[in-house]
């Protein structure tokens, strides 16, 4: 029988696991692998830890680190797992900030998702926020600027002409994401 890549990986990820004497809890074990050399045992883990969404909170420190993987694979299922912890992954902003710099489309939504989810704690991320809320072709990131730019609050005031302009963006959902940040916005 041959075993697909993948498989092999997923297989090497879990022996080492339980070589290391499984002394970690899975979330930590996981987070360890992160730093491993091979790049597959490195995508495993991430897309592992994004399994244990909001439980994999003691793995954003590794996970902030990935996102600068010189692996793209790496990056993104990073992003991925960091948007699956929500708020826990609040001590990520800076590294989710330097990110957006050299995303790519995919990544750059679970970024942006990320940001929204850590509410108040992006607030190092209004200026990049609000470009995204002018210029990205994706509406889901245009989306996700916005509600991030509303869970800031009174410190997104610097965005509030982009928000103005994202009331009449084509899309509904971006439309009323925008309406309802400006009310925070304001209000606080």
């Amino acid at each position: 029988m041959k075993l697909s890549k993948n498989t092999f990986v997923a297989g090497l990820l879990v022996g080492c696991l339980c070589l290391s004497g499984c002394s970690k809890t899975p979330v930590g074990e996981l987070a360890s692998a992160l730093s491993d050399e091979d790049n597959g045992v490195r995508y495993e883990a991430a897309k592992q830890l994004a399994k244990y969404g909001p439980e994999a909170v003691e793995a954003v420190d590794e996970l902030a680190v990935t996102l600068a993987d010189p692996d793209p694979r790496v990056r993104y299922r990073s992003a991925k797992a960091l948007s699956k912890i929500g708020i826990g992954a609040a001590p990520a902003a800076d590294s989710l900030v330097l990110a957006l710099n050299n995303a790519d489309d995919e990544m750059r939504y679970y970024l942006v998702k990320t940001l929204a989810n850590i509410e108040d704690a992006a607030v190092g991320a209004v200026e990049e926020l609000k470009q995204i809320l002018q210029s990205d072709t994706d509406a889901r990131n245009r989306y996700y600027a916005a509600k991030a730019l509303g869970k800031i609050g009174k410190e997104a005031r610097d965005a509030t002409t982009a928000l103005e302009a994202a009331g009449k963006d084509p899309d509904k959902k971006v439309r009323k994401a925008a309406g309802e940040a400006l009310e925070k916005v304001r209000a606080s």
